[in-house]
């Protein structure tokens, strides 16, 4: 830890230190607007200069979901997002950054903070960071709290870069940060089957415009503090888009050892995914992810526990302000080991659950203004399953309808 702590707040000094005076040369030619208000290339419009040798953005996001059982405890089931009928504030979501900005043929050092407050907290913590070791939520609420999801520096030319410190993990389609999923649910992959962030370093790779290659070593899955037994985790990553823009197919891999499930005993857990994209026109854009993991010794009987699944996307772009998009979720869990839902939010039917999940969203984006994003959606979930993980373990289906609003600043 102590070793991770050096490097971190080395890479994040040099990062900024260092972008400033590469800021101080790019004014040459390019000039800092005096104006407080800063409209980027897409439109939005930010609170601070977003050339500044430091960028400071962010956004705030909230929902409500109605559970058409309208279970008694108001738990919408087994989740870690999104798990209560009741309005949530998300995400109070804070970005203090300097990107590489590296001239032709010269390097740059960077380094990236993000700061998030709210109900999502949940899913960035790290064991030995936000998260004690017991699993215990160290200085958070059981509801609302806060976390650090990213604190890295960053080195690199144009298209090569080495990322030191916590950053989010690159496997997997949907991720953390709200802005970046069309759905305001979130898919059982996203959930349960995999990492949320790592802590250790990345190496970033572009070749060429068409191919993105990346590879490191991390201290595990969403942890900062490591057993003795333990031996640092691997990612693999890389991406091909064909000239036309027309489909593009990726793939990411991590193996490493990882807490089975028997106290202070580790193993091997291996994870991949690929992601297949189609934009057949501008208007439509269709998504296939396909995951598989496993885990040596994660049942009770100490035998290898596996979970696999396919998640299915088409989005149709109606006109400029407004999306129209569709997920279809199929997620296996025969063993019983990574559905369950937030252990410490007082949920009265959590798993294991051994079985199938299934999902099936529609929903809309809705852009009045650059800076606006709403969110409605309807979610049919059902189970098969001896146990009934819906309507506090009455059923094993439910309905759920949402509306969520985003605002960036």
């Amino acid at each position: 830890m102590e070793k991770w702590g050096i490097l971190l707040i080395w890479g994040l000094l040099m990062g900024l230190t260092e972008g400033a005076l590469a800021d101080t040369a790019l004014s040459r030619q390019e000039p800092l607007s005096e104006e407080w208000l800063q409209a980027g290339s897409d439109g939005v419009v930010h609170i601070a200069p977003q050339h500044a040798p430091v960028r400071v953005r962010g956004w705030i996001d909230g929902g409500y979901t109605f559970n058409t059982d309208t279970p008694k405890s108001n738990f919408n089931g087994p989740y870690n997002a999104i798990d209560r009928d009741i309005p949530i504030l998300n995400q109070l979501y804070l970005i203090l950054d300097r990107p590489l900005v590296p001239l032709s043929g010269e390097w740059s050092f960077g380094g990236r903070v993000d700061v998030l407050y709210g109900y999502d907290y949940y899913l960035t913590q790290s064991t030995g960071f936000e998260r004690d070791k017991d699993q215990s939520t160290g200085w958070n609420q059981d509801h609302h709290g806060l976390a650090l999801p990213q604190i890295y520096g960053e080195v690199g030319f144009r298209d090569l870069s080495l990322k030191l410190g916590h950053f989010y993990t690159i496997i997997g389609y949907e991720g953390v940060p709200s802005l970046n999923n069309f759905f305001y649910s979130k898919s059982y992959s996203y959930q349960f089957a995999g990492p949320f962030t790592h802590w250790g370093g990345l190496l970033n790779w572009q070749p060429s415009s068409h191919w993105h290659l990346q590879g490191g070593i991390h201290n595990g899955w969403d942890t900062l503090q490591r057993e003795t037994k333990n031996r640092p985790g691997v990612l693999l990553a890389a991406e091909y888009t064909v000239p036309s823009n027309l489909w593009s197919l990726g793939g990411a891999l991590t193996t490493g050892s990882e807490p089975t499930g028997h106290p202070n005993d580790v193993g091997n857990r291996t994870r991949y995914s690929v992601i297949f994209k189609l934009r057949p026109t501008d208007q439509w854009e269709y998504v296939l992810h396909h995951h598989f993991a496993f885990q040596k010794e994660g049942t009770v009987s100490e035998k290898t526990s596996q979970w696999f699944g396919i998640d299915q996307y088409l989005f149709y772009r109606i006109c400029e302000h407004l999306r129209a998009g569709l997920r279809f979720e199929w997620f296996q869990d025969d063993d019983g080991t990574r559905v369950s839902g937030a252990a410490d939010r007082g949920n009265p039917n959590r798993g294991p659950f051994e079985g199938n999940f299934y999902s099936l969203s529609v929903g809309l984006n809705m852009t009045p203004h650059p800076n606006v994003l709403i969110r409605p959606e309807v979610r049919s979930d059902w189970f098969t399953g001896h146990r009934r993980p819906f309507h506090d373990g009455q059923d094993r289906n439910q309905v759920l309808l949402a509306i969520n609003g985003l605002v960036q600043f």
